[in-house]
């Protein structure tokens, strides 16, 4: 009986072995190829004359693709009432120029993108954030223990209704409503996994609307943060607001909007 179950056993482990190493095809559903415009503008409080306008555009692809393709054969302009500024393609999707940055901030611009013999438009008006007012390390942690924990301080813009949008490095992001704060001082922890002694961590803090605060928060809840870019696709199409003048129904994914951004960095120690 004995000699009859270790053979039995030996059997079974070998045919479980041998379809572990057979290969499953997961038919996926093939969905229509979109325009992805990466129009996040984060303009440095900074006291120079001219200031940056740079997007990123790339296109969907299938699930497990190793790459993602990127478009850089557009023409991407910038306009307000009175001028036209051309975004030069830099490559690898990236596209830039500079702009005065009195026109950034005071007048709506609006973006237009032409692609494949059909035209995206989007309009955004420059919004205001607050300084970070101090990031420190807490000796605080969660469930495993050797989280790093950092606390982020800012005082709410007074008298409005505001919203935030922090970039807390390696793909974390994170929204904020001043609900429960409003015109107050507020400071919030963050807790980081795999940081080491001497490791940086630049911290951005940006002003957004209420639009784009819903928008964000719903491609991180999907996106099981991480990403490194709120733009990736995440698990389900998310409508942002930038349309397709030429074709409404091949609509584009992504969101056009210029934010005023503070930052500053910490050391762990």
């Amino acid at each position: 009986m004995k000699q009859f179950f270790s053979t039995f056993a030996v059997l079974f482990i070998a045919i479980t072995l041998n379809s572990c190493q057979e290969t499953i095809d997961v038919d996926l559903p093939e969905t229509q190829e979109r325009l992805v415009v990466d129009a996040l503008m984060r303009i440095p409080d900074t006291e120079t004359f001219l200031t940056e306008a740079r997007l990123r555009l790339t296109l969907t692809t299938a699930y497990f693709a190793d790459s993602v393709p990127t478009v850089d054969d557009a023409i991407v302009n910038l306009n307000n009432k009175e001028n036209t500024f051309r975004l030069n393609s830099q490559g690898n999707g990236f596209y830039s120029t500079t702009i005065p940055r009195d026109i950034i901030e005071q007048d709506s611009l609006r973006l237009t993108i032409f692609y494949n013999d059909e035209v995206y438009r989007s309009d955004a008006k420059f919004i205001s954030a607050v300084p970070i007012n101090s990031i420190t390390q807490g000796d605080g942690s969660l469930f495993a223990g050797d989280e790093t924990e950092v606390v982020i301080s800012y005082t709410d813009a007074q008298n409005k209704d505001n919203f935030y949008l922090f970039d807390l490095d390696l793909g974390n992001y994170l929204t904020s409503e001043d609900t429960f704060y409003k015109n107050q001082n507020f400071a919030f922890s963050y807790f980081y996994e795999d940081l080491n002694p001497q490791d940086t961590l630049n911290i951005k803090l940006m002003g957004i609307n209420k639009p784009f605060f819903d928008y964000m928060s719903i491609i991180i809840n999907q996106s099981g943060q991480a990403t490194g870019n709120p733009f990736t696709a995440p698990p389900s199409e998310i409508r942002g607001n930038v349309i397709n003048e030429t074709d409404e129904s091949n609509y584009p994914l992504g969101y056009f909007i210029i934010v005023q951004t503070y930052a500053e960095s910490i050391i762990i120690e």
